[in-house]
């Protein structure tokens, strides 16, 4: 019998209308086979796959065969390769008698897609982009990987919770990334899921920052994006903290964001589209005036890969279902003063999201002092 992933990917192929498909999306190769291998650059893949009603092939060269047929799922046939391994697929397309071949073309390089033609030319057999058709089979996630994405979340909030411990004022934003790179490998993590972000003061302003030599000074706002690696499922976790008595500025556009941040968290549900998700934090944002100031989505998928379907922003197509794990991450950034964000990820259930971030948040009183709640 075959595994349910490979079934899942066989089933592509009358809703797309071709006789086989070519992965060439490593995290995709992953998600239908098994296999854990990794690509070296975009013209040095680990193995390609290829799916058709016949079987699901999975081609390495002899020195990943082991390996590969090792971890590779039940359905799954590992064939080695010749050095260029257009010529190989290309064999099997031809043996197959196929007709029509999708291909991955956000990850399939003019290189190969032109060494195919040359392959299969004058056979007969058109080569035809799939879009995304097959990162689509990873957006609902089964009890298994919400258990390892969940796993990765938990990495991720303990690093957290330890590295706040030890952080500093006057260390750098360096010096803290390093720490919390520490943290997440005494909390089990395979590394970093993503690069971690560390931005204090002005340079909270940028939604994207790489931590630098800033020194980091009391009652200004300190961003931290950071991510644990479970099995290659990946965590992710923003928290806005700082040192000492925050401003006011502060207080008032922290609180804001954490309305949006629950607000979002309260209505996400089944059937909801990823605007309309993305909507009920932009519409808090304009009640208070500041919705300019929303500079990027609301949310992502996450799984094998940090960014993946569904999206929750102004633009999204999708519309959330049971399964789908998706982050609620709303910010306000001020040129110069800096910004505000919080994150946690939910997983879509079948009346509405349950939170799977336990990681603390601050909690702000009246007199405008910030504390761990």
């Amino acid at each position: 019998m075959s595994h349910e992933r490979v079934t899942r990917a066989q089933s592509l192929l009358g809703t797309l209308g071709v006789d086989g498909i070519l992965v060439t999306n490593g995290t995709n190769r992953r998600y239908i086979t098994g296999f854990t291998g990794e690509d070296h650059a975009a013209d040095e893949l680990s193995g390609e796959v290829l799916i058709t009603a016949n079987g699901v092939y999975l081609f390495e060269p002899k020195t990943n065969l082991p390996w590969a047929q090792a971890e590779a799922y039940e359905g799954v046939e590992v064939l080695p390769q010749e050095r260029r391994w257009t010529d190989t697929v290309a064999n099997v397309i031809i043996e197959q008698g196929l007709r029509t071949v999708g291909f991955e073309d956000a990850t399939t390089t003019v290189q190969v897609y032109n060494n195919l033609v040359e392959a299969l030319d004058g056979k007969g057999v058109e080569l035809r982009p799939v879009g995304d058709a097959v990162d689509s089979l990873r957006a609902v996630k089964d009890d298994d990987e919400v258990a390892l994405l969940q796993r990765a979340l938990q990495m991720t909030d303990e690093a957290f919770v330890a590295a706040e411990r030890r952080m500093r004022v006057g260390m750098t934003e360096k010096q803290v990334a390093d720490i919390i790179r520490e943290e997440l490998r005494n909390a089990g993590s395979e590394g970093e899921a993503f690069d971690t972000i560390v931005a204090s003061g002005p340079n909270a302003a940028k939604p994207h920052h790489s931590p630098g030599d800033r020194v980091i000074e009391e009652g200004e706002p300190i961003i931290i994006d950071m991510g644990a690696l479970h099995q290659g499922y990946a965590g992710d976790l923003t928290r806005t903290v700082w040192f000492g008595q925050p401003s006011e500025q502060l207080v008032t556009i922290y609180r804001i964001v954490q309305e949006a941040h629950d607000a979002c968290i309260a209505n996400a549900a089944p059937g909801m589209t990823g605007v309309e998700l993305d909507a009920v934090a932009r519409d808090i944002f304009a009640k208070h005036e500041l919705d300019q100031y929303f500079v990027h989505s609301l949310g992502h998928g996450l799984g094998l890969r940090v960014h993946e379907a569904p999206s929750a922003s102004s633009r999204s197509t999708d519309t959330l279902e049971p399964g789908h794990v998706v982050t609620i991450e709303p910010g306000l950034y001020f040129p110069d003063w800096g910004g505000v964000r919080i994150e946690d990820v939910v997983v879509i259930t079948a009346d509405g999201a349950r939170n799977m971030t336990t990681a603390p948040k601050r909690a702000i009183d009246e007199s405008l002092t910030g504390e761990l709640s």
